[in-house]
């Protein structure tokens, strides 16, 4: 995973994997809140639900975010970041895990909290 500065990822902040089936994100915490969505970290369980595959593959089952904050921690641990802003649909910063692996694509997410 890298560091990185960019806009902190929620909750509530909407990805999908490359086949476009939607990521949800389980936080592994709940306290610390942008925009009334708690920021997700580098603990959170980041699913793809309903992805289709490509010909007979196997479906994307998880994201692995690579975008961390290197100097934001949210219970010790860093805050995933996006470095573009999410004015969707653009590339995330990760891999979704699923033959062959593909990128998330970040739909929309929130704009005004920024980490480093």
């Amino acid at each position: 995973m890298s560091a990185m500065p960019g806009v902190v990822v929620t909750t509530a902040t909407a990805v999908t994997c490359g086949h476009l089936a939607k990521v949800q994100d389980t936080p592994a915490q709940t306290r610390v809140l942008a925009g009334g969505a708690p920021l997700a970290t580098a603990l959170d369980q980041l699913v793809v639900t309903g992805c289709p595959g490509v010909s007979g593959s196997p479906p994307c089952t998880k994201v692995l975010w690579t975008g961390l904050a290197a100097r934001v921690l949210v219970g010790g641990q860093p805050v995933l970041v996006q470095e573009i802003p999410p004015a969707g649909p653009v590339p995330g910063s990760g891999v979704c895990v699923g033959p062959p692996p593909t990128t998330p694509m970040v739909v929309a997410g929130q704009l005004r909290v920024t980490a480093g």
